[in-house]
């Protein structure tokens, strides 16, 4: 290999690793960014009839940047998120209520052994 071409693959050889360890790569994130502290909330979603109106809350709900996963199931009438700890609950039930459903409860183990 020529020299340009040697300098070609070290450029793009570093440019690659820089941006991995800065996270921009989400499927190659190191573990020590990828150790985020995450908090499950339970939904109780009214109004759900099918897979349709499930996909449609999970879609309002994964794109709220705090939201890392979602599990809509319309036959249980429910939605079980993880988020990222101490994330405002209040947007997760608005995303809901935009796609065009009601939440009747909101639990979150956040509050779990608080009275």
């Amino acid at each position: 290999m020529k020299t340009v071409g040697k300098v070609l693959v070290l450029t793009l050889a570093v440019s690659l690793v820089g941006m991995v360890s800065g996270g921009v790569l989400p499927f190659c994130t190191p573990a020590s960014l990828a150790a985020e502290e995450l908090e499950q909330v339970h939904m109780k979603v009214n109004g759900m009839t099918c897979g349709a109106c499930a996909a449609k809350i999970k879609s309002n709900l994964t794109k709220l940047p705090e939201v890392k996963e979602a599990d809509v199931n319309s036959n249980k009438g429910t939605a079980d998120i993880r988020v990222a700890k101490g994330s405002n609950h209040m947007a997760l039930a608005k995303a809901v209520q935009d796609a065009g459903f009601t939440v009747s409860s909101v639990e979150c183990e956040c509050n779990k052994g608080k009275k």
